[in-house]
C-alpha cells in the first residue's frame, strides 16, 4: 500500500498519537475525537495527507489594498494547526454537560471535535462569514453533527444560547468582548488568542458577575484576527501599514534593530503592551535590510547598518515616535529580568475601558490597558 492509499482512519490515528506524544492531547476522550473526526472532509481543497499533518490549512482568502494601491489576498479562515487546537481544548477543560460557545466556526472541524466530546446539543458556534457557516453546516450534518450555527459578528457572542460554561475563540482578539463575559456562566472559562505577532494565548476564569481574570498561557497560539465584516480580512482598526503622511522625524537609537528582527516572543508581547497594534518585520532595500515597526497610526524604519556598532539611524512617522516607545519598553523588559509570558495576566470587566494586562499580580506595580 502506498502512502496515497493509506486510509484516512489510519492517518487520523497517527495524528492523534502525535498529539498525545507531544502532550497537547491529554485525555482519552479528546484523543478519540481526533481519531474519529475526518479532518480531510473539512479541507476538501487540500490533499488527504496534508489534512492529517500537524499544520494549519487556509481555506478562505479576501482582498485588501496596500497603501500603494496594490491589491493582495490575505487568508481569512483556516483549519487550525491540530496541536494548537488540542492545546486550547485541553486548557478549556470542557467536561460532560458543559455548554460551549465557539467563536470562529471556520471549517467546522473544531466544532466537530467539540460535538464528538460533548454532544452537539451543547455546542454553539458563530462566524462572521455566512459562506463558511453554510459549508460547515453541510459538512457537520453529513457526519451526523448538528450544533447550533450562526453567521454574525463574534464580538457580540450569541445571547440566544447563553449562558455558556466555556467560550473558545479560534480567532485573535485585542481585548475580551464584554458580551462574552456577560454570557459566561458563573465559574466559566474563556480561552482566546491575543491579537499580535507574539502569539499569546489567554486562559481566563469568571471571578465575578462582571469580570474574568487569568493568565497568559505558556503555549503559543497564532490565529487570524476576529473581524466585524465578512468582506475584509482586517480586524477593526487594523491597517496593512501606518500612514507616512506627516513630516518624518530623523534620529538615532542605541537599540540594535536585530533584537526586534528575530525577537523573543515574550519581548514582543512586552513591546505590544506599550504599542497597541504593534507589528514588526523586515524588508529588503537597495542598501540592505530595514526593520519596520508599525502601529495603527505610526511607523518607524531602522536600517541594520549604522555609523558604528553603538547607534542606529531611525526614521519615524506619525503622531508619536513609535521607536522611542519600543526602545523604552525593551530597556524596561531588561531591567525587570526579561519576564516570560506566564508572569502576565489579565483582569477584564464587561466594559472595554476597564480591562488590563498586568505583571505578576493584579495589584502590582505594572499594568497596561486593553485593547491591544
Amino acid at each position: 500500500m502506498t502512502d496515497t492509499d493509506t486510509p484516512w482512519q489510519a492517518r487520523a490515528a497517527a495524528l492523534a498519537s502525535h498529539l498525545a506524544d507531544n502532550g497537547t492531547v491529554t485525555g482519552k476522550q479528546w484523543r478519540r475525537a481526533f481519531e474519529d473526526v475526518p479532518r480531510h472532509l473539512f479541507v476538501p481543497g487540500h490533499p488527504v495527507a496534508a489534512a492529517y499533518g500537524d499544520e494549519a490549512l487556509a481555506v478562505q482568502y479576501k482582498p485588501a489594498r496596500t497603501p500603494s494601491g496594490d491589491e493582495i489576498r490575505l487568508p481569512t479562515a483556516s483549519a487550525s494547526q491540530p496541536s494548537v487546537v488540542a492545546a486550547m481544548l485541553d486548557r478549556l477543560e470542557a467536561g460532560d454537560g458543559m455548554r460551549v460557545l465557539e467563536v470562529g466556526t471556520g471549517t467546522g472541524y473544531n466544532a466537530a471535535l467539540l460535538c464528538h466530546r460533548l454532544g452537539d446539543e451543547l455546542v454553539a458556534s458563530i462566524d462572521i462569514s455566512p459562506d463558511l457557516v453554510d459549508t460547515a453546516r453541510r459538512t457537520l450534518s453529513g457526519l451526523g453533527y448538528r450544533p447550533a450555527l450562526h453567521a454574525a459578528d463574534g464580538h457580540a457572542g450569541w445571547a440566544d444560547h447563553a449562558p455558556y460554561d466555556r467560550i473558545v475563540a479560534t480567532c485573535a482578539v485585542s481585548h475580551i468582548p464584554p458580551a462574552w463575559i456577560r454570557q459566561l456562566a458563573e465559574g466559566g472559562r474563556i480561552v482566546a488568542p491575543l491579537l499580535g505577532d507574539e502569539n499569546a494565548l489567554l486562559v481566563l476564569d469568571k471571578t465575578a458577575a462582571d469580570e474574568v481574570t487569568g493568565r497568559v498561557d505558556i503555549y503559543p497560539a497564532a490565529f487570524m484576527p476576529m473581524r466585524e465584516r465578512a468582506d475584509t480580512p482586517l480586524a477593526p482598526g487594523q491597517h496593512l501599514a501606518a500612514s507616512g503622511s506627516r513630516i518624518p522625524y530623523y534620529g538615532t537609537s542605541r537599540l540594535n534593530p536585530a533584537r526586534l528582527a528575530d525577537a523573543d516572543p515574550d519581548l514582543l508581547l512586552f513591546c505590544h503592551l506599550h504599542v497597541p497594534g504593534l507589528r514588526v518585520g523586515t524588508v529588503e532595500r537597495a542598501h540592505g535590510a530595514v526593520l519596520v515597526a508599525t502601529s495603527a497610526s505610526s511607523r518607524a524604519e531602522v536600517p541594520f547598518t549604522g555609523k558604528d556598532d553603538q547607534t542606529w539611524a531611525t526614521v519615524q512617522h506619525g503622531p508619536y515616535r513609535i521607536w522611542d516607545v519600543i526602545e523604552h519598553a525593551v530597556a524596561r523588559w531588561d531591567s525587570l529580568g526579561r519576564p516570560c509570558r506566564t508572569r502576565f495576566g489579565i483582569t477584564a470587566l464587561d466594559d472595554a475601558d476597564r480591562q488590563y494586562m498586568w505583571l505578576d499580580s493584579p495589584d502590582g506595580q505594572y499594568a497596561w490597558p486593553l485593547p491591544l
